[in-house]
């Protein structure tokens, strides 16, 4: 960045010229397809409201988004800290402002006393994870922090005091802050050293000279987005090679299940009741404790998902639980993160989420497809096991089942399906075609299985033979993990 003019009239003159060529660079980072998420925090009356305007003022108003954060807004406190920010980052081509965004609330959570000092880091690592998946999927990213000093944060804070049209900007919270100047500055000075990195770098813009702010803020993100258009056109004039399969060597987690033995129906309806009835009474509970709860089922074409989910959800009460069928991604889907889509669904306190197939898609179809390339669907893994970390540390309860049959079985079901008029639906060519490739997606299942296994976000493996025990045995391990969880419970600062 060059030197900043000292005349208020070269300022003045700077900032059009600036205020010119983040249009021209908005409008070409859009025709690249750069998403961008531009974070601008702040100490109280440091101007984030003005600086963001003036630089709002040649940007083409289709082409982004603010997202305005208050630690004072009370449903978002109902899920993960990242679960809003998720929710808005930006698609291909367009831009994302956070008017403040998690930074504050965990220095607001800090200085309220909600965070101690020996929890603060654990907040820190989950927003560098954020931002570094955000970075590995292309998102160009600016961090701003605004300063004022604290005599001129009086000041401001009086004059808006002083106009009855104003004063209501000014909370007693803010003198609270303002009398907590040193300490707070201190922790800020620790969360810029904790969650600096070469792709998300933190910008510190002193703004007790408005002009010259703007002009420091301008310069900050027209020089980002101008790198990230250069990294893209070079990505593009590259000749990918095309990625080869890598084999799996490990374990093998799903020779070790052994087929479950047929049930007597008559046996099976009674022990189904108790379970439905037991069920009815744990999910009760579990609203009234605000545990949210995730339940994950993946499995093999045939397996029984549908089965297991539509036993389980006839014992609960229909307003405590939402099924999501995952499909193929969208157009607009495919236009953000990958886990974008997923970070929709997370429940909220109290509430159970079930997924029919899910985010571990990426390691399975989406690789023995190739519909990513090695480097994603391997960097999968820890963006995978960081998202349930952050989840179960907010609270939530995650539990994932592979429903697991063998070869001859899943030929037995699909004949079936096709003889009967009623089931024909059920079956598809994508079906028969997977089967070609079962040894392919054997290997990735026990990969899957060995990376993602944790003790807070558990696989369970399943024999899904005969599918009335598989029934009974997932909502048995459902019992099992939401009773030690009303145990466990503890409620999250944030």
């Amino acid at each position: 960045m060059s030197e900043l003019p000292e005349s208020k009239s070269s300022q003045k003159s700077l900032l059009k010229e600036l205020a010119t060529q983040l249009g021209v660079t908005q409008r070409k980072a859009k025709e690249h397809g750069v998403p961008s998420l531009i974070i601008i925090e702040g100490l109280d009356a440091s101007a984030k409201g003005s600086l963001l305007n003036q630089v709002l003022l040649e940007i083409d108003s289709r082409s982004y988004d603010v997202y305005s954060t208050h630690a004072s807004h009370q449903e978002p406190r109902n899920f993960p800290l990242l679960w809003r920010f998720w929710n808005h980052t930006p698609s291909k081509g367009r831009m994302q402002f956070y008017d403040r965004g998690p930074y504050y609330l965990v220095l607001d959570g800090w200085a309220e006393g909600e965070i101690e000092d020996d929890e603060i880091d654990s907040y820190w690592e989950h927003i560098r994870n954020f931002e570094r998946q955000l970075d590995d999927s292309g998102v160009a990213i600016v961090k701003i922090f605004l300063t004022v000093p604290k005599k001129t944060q009086a000041k401001r804070f009086e004059k808006l005091e002083s106009n009855p049209k104003t004063a209501w900007r000014v909370r007693p919270k803010d003198w609270k802050r303002h009398r907590q100047y040193n300490p707070y500055l201190d922790k800020i000075h620790q969360m810029v050293e904790k969650t600096n990195a070469p792709y998300a770098r933190w910008e510190i813009v002193d703004t007790e000279n408005i002009r010259r702010a703007a002009i420091k803020v301008y310069h900050t993100i027209i020089e980002k987005l101008e790198a990230a258009i250069l990294e893209k056109e070079r990505s593009k004039a590259s000749d990918p090679s095309k990625d080869e399969w890598i084999p799996y060597r490990g374990k093998n987690f799903l020779a070790k299940v052994k087929a479950s033995s047929p049930m007597d129906r008559t046996e099976y309806k009674t022990e189904l009741r108790k379970r439905q009835e037991a069920i009815h009474e744990i999910v009760h509970e579990i609203y009234t404790a605000k545990i949210p709860v995730i339940l994950v089922y993946c499995g093999w074409d045939a397996a029984g998902k549908g089965g297991c989910i539509k036993r389980l959800v006839q014992g609960i009460d229909p307003r405590s639980y939402h099924v999501t069928p995952v499909g193929a991604p969208t157009k607009n889907e495919l236009h953000h993160h990958y886990l974008w889509r997923f970070w929709k669904r997370i429940p909220r306190r109290g509430s159970i989420e079930i997924f029919d197939r899910s985010w571990y898609g990426r390691v399975l179809v989406e690789r023995v497809e190739h519909l990513c390339a090695n480097r994603e669907w391997r960097r999968a893994y820890q963006e995978i096991n960081e998202m349930e970390a952050h989840l179960t540390e907010f609270g939530t309860v995650i539990l994932k089942y592979w429903l697991h049959i063998d070869k001859e079985t899943q030929f037995e079901r699909f004949q079936a399906r096709q003889a009967n008029p009623l089931k024909q639906w059920k079956i598809t060519d994508d079906d028969w075609r997977n089967r070609e490739k079962w040894d392919l997606y054997e290997e990735a299942v026990n990969e899957m299985v060995r990376e993602t296994n944790q003790p807070h976000a558990p696989w369970k493996i399943v024999s899904s033979v005969c599918k009335m025990s598989a029934r009974i045995e997932t909502i048995d391990l459902l019992i099992e993990q939401l009773s030690q969880a009303l145990k466990n419970n503890t409620k999250p600062a944030l």
